[in-house]
């Protein structure tokens, strides 16, 4: 006797007709926003790494949790552009805090108006105050409404300081994009004879020369884990 495939837990939403999507939903409702930044990320890493390790990591996430998967927002405000004393000033995208603050609050009411009992926005960029705007909207969105539970974190608040620290194109984020897209990775163009600077090469925490996809799997388990968790706590309530 033939077994019939089992029904998907999982989707990538753009890319679903309407009764894949009714299907997932009906067992999982649960969106995942991937907001992301085109920012320089030295010469060793793609423009868009923000968005592509948290499209990657929510895809890993909805295939443990189920749900649907949004494409990413490539929209920042607070990007390298504006840093001042940095000569990176080209290859990045810097919108204004007003612009993020309304499309947030219209992407969250949209989501919540389809339904979804839980929506996790997965933030790859953590400049200040482009974090905190999309922070704030998650929760006026949960004051707004009851029924849809606004998540809104990054990955390395949900992993513990020892494995992964808050950086820039540095150790945590080049593995995880090693991991997710490792054709968007060249460390042979980091400087061999001296540990990467944020002046000389916009990168900022750990020294990304040491970086991998195996580390990048270590981290993204240890975020699937942390992360499955809150949205499991969310659904409860």
């Amino acid at each position: 006797m033939t077994q019939k495939p089992s029904a998907p837990v999982w989707g990538r939403y753009e890319r679903l007709m309407p009764a894949e999507i009714e299907a997932i939903f009906a067992r999982h409702p649960v969106a995942y926003l991937p907001w992301g930044a085109l920012e320089y990320h030295g010469k060793h890493a793609a423009i868009g790494l923000d968005g592509l390790k948290a499209h990657g990591l929510c895809v890993e996430l909805a295939q443990a949790a189920g749900g649907l998967v949004l494409p990413p927002v490539y929209v920042a405000a607070n990007t390298m552009k504006g840093v001042k004393d940095l000569p990176f000033k080209r290859h990045s995208l810097d919108f204004s805090e007003a612009t993020l603050r309304v499309l947030v609050r219209e992407h969250l009411d949209q989501l919540a108006d389809e339904g979804f009992r839980v929506v996790f926005v997965l933030c790859g960029h953590v400049g200040q105050p482009h974090y905190d705007i999309i922070k704030d909207e998650a929760a006026q969105c949960n004051a707004r409404q009851s029924r849809t539970r606004v998540i809104a974190t990054s990955e390395t608040d949900l992993l513990p300081k020892e494995l992964v620290i808050v950086n820039h194109a540095a150790l945590g984020e080049v593995s995880f994009l090693m991991h997710t897209d490792p054709d968007c990775v060249d460390l042979s163009r980091l400087p061999a004879d001296r540990v990467p600077t944020l002046e000389e090469d916009a990168v900022w925490g750990p020294d990304p020369r040491p970086s991998s996809a195996d580390k990048g799997r270590i981290y993204a388990a240890a975020f699937v884990t942390a992360a499955q968790k809150l949205i499991a706590t969310a659904l409860a309530s």
